[in-house]
């Protein structure tokens, strides 16, 4: 097998798993704060998001980042067809559009660090980063779903 499909078996490894992340936080650890209170979950979050998160989180995503864009430019040079870069554009554009969700949720996780524990600010900050989380788990999800696509595609060409 050449570089291409290497490349694109690692980012669906990778993109997998910020996508396993992303829908472990959307469907157990935020609902979690319903069950156990808005400043309980705060704390959590200090120790979680703000602990070994701040490096696992993004390292991860930037990896994931690079990997698509890596299979991106190897698929265009070697002028692969349509059938194989369209699926490469979708998981672009879905990498594009979760990085531009986690603009906006991170600043909100991130807001908790030194916040007092006012019920009122923790809720809001927990619900709008919740909103946005949703967005990005989605549009990893179909990431994800894009290279398996373009690996599907490569599988074929080869």
């Amino acid at each position: 097998m050449n570089i291409l499909f290497w490349l694109v078996v690692t980012a669906v490894v990778v993109n997998g798993l910020v996508a396993g992340i992303s829908f472990d936080v959307a469907a157990v650890k935020l609902p979690t704060r319903q069950r156990i209170g808005v400043i309980a979950y705060a704390r959590f979050a200090r120790g979680n998001d703000m602990g070994n998160g701040i490096v696992v989180y993004p390292t991860i995503a930037i990896l994931a980042l690079l990997l698509v864009a890596a299979a991106t430019i190897a698929a265009y040079l070697m002028r692969m067809s349509n059938a194989v870069m369209f699926p490469l554009f979708a998981a672009c554009g879905g990498t594009i559009a979760h990085f531009l969700c986690t603009a906006k949720a991170a600043p909100n996780m991130l807001s908790l660090r030194n916040a007092a524990d006012d019920e009122a600010f923790l809720a809001s900050k927990l619900d709008a980063f919740a909103t946005w989380h949703a967005y990005r788990a989605l549009f990893q999800f179909l990431t994800f779903v894009a290279l398996i696509w373009a690996l599907v595609a490569i599988s074929q060409v080869a």
